[in-house]
């Protein structure tokens, strides 16, 4: 039977639904957005009035970095005191009146050493450390790389039988668009790139045997992604290292163009560089976004497609208010059907829709697609 690889999304409402009774390592390709996991759920409306850290590197951990021994020699017995970042004390456990609940998550933990991962077992099964149980409602999860990826990632049987561990796959184009890089307003010569590129988003798996690309010679046919049997290759692209290259783009006016592909390269390989630097040459030829604001009947549309889908997506992440939206909208209404869509599109399955919601030319279009998808 195949294992079902399941959405970021998925994965998080899993964890909020099952991680207060079980733990739930999930396993998935560098730089997919595994950590993110935290993040996302810590914003999560569940999870409000829960002490939740930083996400607990494993791979650092050492002895004391989890408990330490403490004797209480009136008594003549000695306990295990937990360390602050995992939200234990003798003020905070089950059992004390309004403790406060815990949001953890154990990041690379089927990397760490045997023995933490044995001082970190009873947190895993019994949510203790110590003789102290989190608060009810407490949550734990962990976070680990595929052992296909050859970085070190095990766990003994007796271990992985008393956790539920999924497999979490890449994001779609359209999933990392609308879910990671519109609501964080990365730039939009990177989310072009992707757009233009949706082959980032495939795995090193997909071109092995059994997998829907195993006829393809992965080098040749997607020089941007990992691919573990490569040992020459460097940089690649993964979701995490996109965001990385935004910020490298943010940064065009303060460093040169030779500076800016060398910067890119170093976060998304060449390959990779060189088509976010295109996308940057597009976007060059757009009017201001200034000048579309004051004028959208009357600023020149620029006539390449591809610069046009820069400019969607610039409008996107960039519309501060209402009364932007509507102007950039009365733009977009002047451009051809397909650019429409993709605006309409990204927007309608985005956190952007609320500032858009309110125009009444966006609102056309939005009518006009969604006639178009249900003909």
């Amino acid at each position: 039977m195949t294992t079902q690889n399941l959405s970021h999304r998925q994965v998080a409402s899993l964890i909020k639904a099952l991680g207060h009774t079980r733990t739930v390592i999930v396993q998935g390709e560098a730089g997919s957005g595994k950590t993110s996991l935290l993040y996302e759920l810590r914003a999560d409306p569940m999870f409000a009035g829960f002490y939740s850290p930083g996400p607990v590197d494993c791979t650092q951990l050492s002895d004391g970095s989890v408990f330490m021994p403490d004797i209480d020699r009136s008594r003549g017995v000695a306990r295990e005191l937990p360390n602050e970042r995992f939200g234990l004390s003798e003020e905070n456990h089950r059992g004390v009146k309004g403790a406060m609940p815990a949001l953890i998550c154990l990041d690379e933990i089927a990397k760490t050493r045997q023995f933490i991962k044995d001082t970190l077992a009873p947190i895993l099964y019994e949510r203790r450390i110590g003789d102290l149980y989190y608060p009810e409602k407490s949550v734990v999860f962990g976070c680990t790389n595929l052992s296909d990826e050859g970085l070190g990632d095990s766990m003994q049987a007796h271990l992985r039988n008393r956790i539920v561990l999924v497999t979490m796959r890449k994001p779609t184009k359209e999933e990392w668009v609308t879910d990671f890089a519109v609501p964080r307003t990365l730039h939009e010569s990177v989310i072009a790139a992707a757009e233009q590129h949706p082959n980032v988003f495939d795995s090193f798996l997909d071109y092995r045997a059994g997998g829907k690309f195993a006829s393809q010679n992965r080098a040749k046919h997607n020089p941007y992604i990992a691919d573990p049997t490569d040992a020459m290759q460097e940089q690649v692209v993964t979701p995490r290292s996109l965001h990385a290259a935004s910020d490298v783009v943010a940064t065009r006016g303060q460093i040169d163009d030779m500076t800016m592909q060398a910067a890119l390269a170093g976060a998304v390989g060449a390959p990779f560089a060189a088509v976010i630097m295109s996308m940057i040459r597009f976007g060059d030829q757009l009017p201001a976004y200034e000048r579309v604001i004051a004028d959208p009947a009357g600023a020149p549309i620029a006539t390449n497609p591809t610069a046009q889908i820069v400019q969607c997506f610039q409008f996107v992440t960039q519309a501060k208010d209402r009364d932007e939206a509507e102007l950039l909208s009365q733009y977009v209404m002047r451009m051809r059907a397909e650019m429409k869509s993709l605006f309409v599109s990204t927007i309608s399955h985005s956190s952007r829709l609320d500032v858009f919601a309110m125009s009444a030319t966006f609102g056309k279009m939005l009518t006009e697609y969604r006639n178009f998808l249900g003909a």
